[in-house]
């Protein structure tokens, strides 16, 4: 039978029972007939059966209660345990610039289109127009999932409204399909800081719940310094977010901010302006208390996308499937998007994708590449080169800035074959 020790949990297999139940049998009349096609014998293999199958039910349980072997239902009921749900998919955000004349006020869901797949994406609040008769905001898609819109493709005006003349975007940075048992453990174990006292800590693991939020980072200024390299001011905290609404995430950061803290881009309550530039990324949020009714105003900024254009050339040596440029993109897309070992069983390989401000070495695109070309016999690598754009790639690893996330499109990846 299973035994749990101070071990862990042991069980024993099939060959285990039917060994055991056919030396008690033959204890009893040596001459006793156990062959397989006989009736004991089938009823041997039957009961041997149905105690390993006990025993791996056992064990299955005792593991689901391990966070670090858990899975399905069984992991959701750890998360909940910690506050932290399962992670539906979520949807691509992109920075807007709209223009018309001074004083504009665009609704949120406000409806913006794509002039290349015509997808529809939504402003995340309303937009106030200044005197420069424009103004930046974001626009989520309505599709979930990782949609792409490049920089300039969000052209079209949905909902026409009185004052708003033109849109155009930035790169969007990807939504993501629903999380994974990978992604939600890796995401829960980040979260366990949910009710502790550092600030820091647990205020990163409040946004990082907030529905639709897919990554979040949070940096500070604790040189002597009056800004740092990154630009952030002397004692302030910088809050980086990809995904989720306005709304939530000032909630979130309120609920563990920590009063005198500034927070990078600052802005003034009383001069109802920002102190630092906010560029397209800057957001600020009004969230009144629901003890107290105190109005605070959170700042932080919205991670955007930094395309990443990539020049392959592979040496075939056999045979190549017909779409194997159309393979390798895919692969090298699947790597960054968490799903390149989706289902299988693995170790030793950066399995998490490209977070907020993370550095993109040129080497962790050979993972990929090799995990495809090694399906078919000899074929190599010649060269891999990346690059922020299609005429200056090279070696040099690309570090995006505090508030980018490395984005890769099929149409920045060029693969050639060489014969």
């Amino acid at each position: 039978m299973a035994e749990i020790t101070d071990q862990g949990i042991t069980g024993e297999s099939l060959n285990d029972y039917l060994t055991a139940i056919k030396q008690s049998v033959l204890a009893i009349d040596p001459d006793w007939n156990l062959d397989p096609d006989s009736p004991d014998g089938e009823l041997v293999g039957i009961e041997a059966e149905l105690m390993a199958n006990l025993d791996e039910g056992l064990v299955a349980a005792y593991r689901s209660k391990d966070p670090d072997s858990a899975t399905g239902e069984a992991l959701r009921d750890i998360g909940k345990i910690s506050g932290v749900q399962i992670r539906a998919a979520t949807y691509s955000v992109a920075p807007i610039t709209i223009t018309g004349p001074a004083g504009t006020v665009l609704p949120a869901l406000s409806q913006i289109r794509s002039k290349v797949d015509n997808t529809l994406w939504l402003t995340t609040s309303s937009i106030v127009i200044g005197i420069s008769q424009s103004a930046t905001g974001f626009a989520t898609c309505s599709t979930s999932g990782r949609v792409l819109a490049a920089a300039g493709e969000l052209t079209i005006i949905g909902t026409p409204y009185p004052g708003w003349s033109s849109v155009t975007n930035g790169e969007a940075t990807p939504g993501e399909a629903a999380e994974s048992d990978v992604e939600f453990r890796a995401r829960r174990n980040n979260s366990v800081a949910l009710a502790g006292s550092n600030m820091k800590d647990n205020m990163l693991a409040s946004i990082a719940n907030v529905p639709g939020v897919t990554d979040v980072k949070i940096l500070e200024n604790n040189s002597d310094s009056p800004t740092d390299p990154d630009g952030i001011p002397y004692t302030a905290i910088a809050v980086i977010v990809n995904g989720g609404s306005d709304a939530d995430i000032g909630r979130a950061m309120y609920a563990k901010y920590n009063p005198g803290t500034p927070m990078y881009p600052r802005y003034s309550t009383k001069t109802d302006t920002w102190v630092d530039p906010p560029g397209t990324t800057g957001v600020k949020v009004e969230v009144t208390s629901p003890a107290t009714g105190n109005i605070e105003t959170m700042t932080y900024q919205r991670a955007v996308g930094l395309p990443i254009f990539v020049a392959l050339d592979v040496k075939k040596i056999g045979n190549l499937p017909f779409d194997i440029e159309d393979r390798l993109k895919t692969a090298i897309i699947e790597d960054s998007t968490k799903s390149l070992f989706d289902g299988e069983s693995v170790s030793g390989f950066n399995q998490g994708g490209y977070d907020i401000g993370e550095l993109v070495p040129v080497g962790r695109l050979y993972t990929p590449v090799n995990k495809i070309l090694g399906q078919y016999g000899d074929s190599y690598i010649i060269s891999l080169t990346i690059g922020t754009s299609a005429g200056s790639q090279g070696l040099t690893p690309i570090q995006p800035g505090i508030a980018e996330m490395a984005t890769f499109d099929p149409d920045n990846i060029e693969v050639t074959v060489t014969i």
